[in-house]
């Protein structure tokens, strides 16, 4: 009895394979960062209503006082 047997994969079969590794592989990368940065469930009540007011000084005020200490 004879069986056909392919020993080596033509060019088009490598490259059908190497579009679906590709594809599963930007599948489940999209899916564990999506996972990653989903949203966080926090488990710590944050109060909320209370309205908090920054201040972010320019930062010519910052650096004022360098020119001066050096």
């Amino acid at each position: 009895m004879r069986y056909n047997q392919l020993n080596h994969a033509s060019t088009a079969d490598r490259a059908v394979a190497g579009i679906f590794v590709a594809g599963v592989t930007f599948v489940l990368g999209y899916t564990i960062v999506r996972t990653a940065l989903g949203p966080v469930q926090q488990s710590t009540s944050v109060d909320t209503t209370t309205d908090a007011e920054i201040v972010i000084p320019h930062e010519a005020t910052l650096w004022a006082d360098f020119a001066k200490s050096y």
